[in-house]
């Protein structure tokens, strides 16, 4: 009986111990769902580790993610190139920091897997951004204005005269836009490269009207009588005709008379020609009549002329541009597009050997490469700036981890070794994005170069045909 009493009790007790509530010993036996969670955390961790690229190539950038402690970081900062200066970690990364580097290096040891951690930390956010803007260049040079008599229709010459003067319309109208682009930008370049030919045999002057005040009929006043000369009667100068056209924006009303009378004033002053150039995209809105303005300006001088440009304009403000030549012993030419534009503001006669003699500056000089260099250049040298800095941020990052024995004194090295050989690939990399883009424009020069030796060449052969003796 004994013996069955006591099988009887090992038993029960065997069996309370197997149902204990006891919660220290629960957990010793079963992982609590924290645990569960936090190893889930850290395996999807080190999956997405495995995703990231340590190549310094285009490729490998663009698809780069952001560094999640990086993605507020300003394009402006970023990109701010600090000389020879060490950048310091912002104030907050730097406090933030090691308690996420203190998670990586708890969670793998392994070398490669720590350098991915610190890219997925620490990356710039603007990778793709600088090389999209690097891929994209294109040069852009001041287009040479190379006008071809042989599209006239009249085959009379025209001799250049001694001075002009463009008028150009700034009048409202002109922020509209056609083909995409603001009529007023695409007027100016015009303007610009009209100027730079017309240069070469005449003294200049533009004068700009529609500038000043708005369009609202309680500034009307003020922008009808707002008629400036922007740049004096001078020898062409690029650099300063350039700043004059660059000086104003589209504003206003049309005060085309008051323009003209003012063109008057001005060629009154001399006893020799002057042509009149004016662009414009429509009528007398400042209650002026243009076409007595135009009469009175040849009164002075029959061997005055208004020329003028109708810019993508309306039948009916066409009508009175056309009367406005007419009545100035001009021209009048139609553009409703900005390659018609090009193709007609331009002269309407040889060019003399003079301008062919100077033809050669209307290609890109030594002056204009350096400039374009430098536009080449620019999302290239960005790139090698943020590389460096994340460098710098890989670097710092690698001491904390250090200094707190969370790697070794050999994984340190190693670290700081790759972060140098990461910058060095960046500027490696900026190399060739700038060799690349410089080869551009490069290009594009010698595009423009032979278009002017053609161009030189074809007037040469018509002025030979002509007669002209060189």
């Amino acid at each position: 009986m004994k013996r069955h009493s006591l099988l009887f009790l090992l038993f029960v007790s065997l069996a309370l111990t197997g149902c204990s509530d006891d919660p220290e010993e629960a957990t010793a036996e079963t992982p609590t769902k924290e645990e569960v969670k936090e190893e889930k955390a850290t395996e999807s961790m080190l999956n997405h580790l495995k995703d990231i690229s340590l190549e310094v190539t285009e490729e490998s950038l663009m698809k780069s993610e952001p560094g999640s402690m990086m993605e507020d970081l300003d394009y402006e900062e970023d990109i701010e190139d600090l000389g020879f200066n060490t950048p310091e970690l912002d104030s907050g990364l730097k406090s933030q920091l090691p308690e996420k580097l203190e998670e990586l290096t708890t969670e793998t040891d392994d070398l490669e897997t720590i350098k991915k951690g610190l890219v997925s930390l620490l990356a710039s956010p603007h990778y793709q951004q600088i090389i999209q803007g690097a891929k994209s260049y294109e040069p852009h040079f001041e287009e040479p204005f190379l006008p071809d008599p042989t599209r006239m229709e009249n085959e009379e010459e025209t001799k250049a005269s001694d001075k002009a003067i463009i008028l150009l319309d700034a009048s409202s109208s002109m922020l509209q836009q056609t083909d995409g682009r603001v009529k007023m930008e695409i007027a100016k370049d015009a303007v610009k490269s009209f100027a730079k030919t017309i240069g070469q045999t005449s003294e200049v002057s533009l004068v700009v009207y529609g500038h000043q005040g708005s369009d609202s009929n309680a500034e009307k006043g003020a922008s009808c009588s707002g008629i400036e000369e922007v740049y004096p009667m001078a020898k062409y100068d690029k650099e300063s005709f350039h700043t004059a056209v660059d000086s104003f924006e589209s504003k206003g009303w049309t005060p085309l008379a008051g323009a003209i009378k003012k063109a008057a004033e001005m060629s009154s002053r001399d006893d020799g020609t002057t042509t009149i150039y004016i662009v414009s995209d429509g009528a007398e809105t400042c209650d002026g009549d243009p076409v007595q303005a135009s009469k009175d300006l040849i009164a002075l001088n029959s061997g005055h002329a208004v020329n003028i440009i109708g810019f993508d304009v309306d039948s009916e403000a066409e009508n009175q541009l056309k009367a406005v030549a007419e009545a100035g012993n001009g021209e009048y030419f139609k553009a409703d597009n900005p390659e018609e534009l090009k193709n007609t503001i331009q002269y309407e006669w040889l060019p003399s050997a003079l301008d062919l003699a100077f033809a050669f500056t209307m290609a890109p000089d030594g002056w204009d490469m350096v400039a374009e260099y430098k536009n080449a250049d620019r999302y290239p040298l960005e790139l090698w700036t943020v590389g460096r800095k994340e460098a710098h941020r890989i670097i710092e990052a690698a001491a904390i981890m250090s200094e707190n024995e969370w790697i070794t004194a050999e994984q340190y090295s190693e670290l700081r070794d790759w972060s140098f050989q990461r910058s060095e690939a960046m500027k490696e990399l900026h190399y060739t994005m700038s060799k690349t883009n410089r080869e551009k424009a490069d290009a594009k020069s010698q595009e423009i170069r032979q278009r002017v030796d053609d161009w030189v060449a074809k007037m040469k052969e018509l002025r030979k045909e002509r007669g002209d003796l060189w």
